[in-house]
């Protein structure tokens, strides 16, 4: 591996860190909401098998 290859590297690497950081609060929302989903699902297909 050259130098300017290991300097892209570095370069591409901050980069993607820096639009995870950015993204960070639309991915946390996202996460929360299908936890949330996920838990409703759970409620109704409980109450479900307890009615039936």
């Amino acid at each position: 591996m050259s130098e300017g290859e290991g300097t892209t590297f570095m370069q591409w690497r901050d980069r993607a860190q820096t639009e995870v950081r950015d993204d960070r609060p639309k991915m946390r929302a996202i996460m929360i909401t299908a936890a949330v989903v996920v838990l409703v699902g759970i409620i109704v297909g409980s109450v479900v098998l307890l009615l039936s």
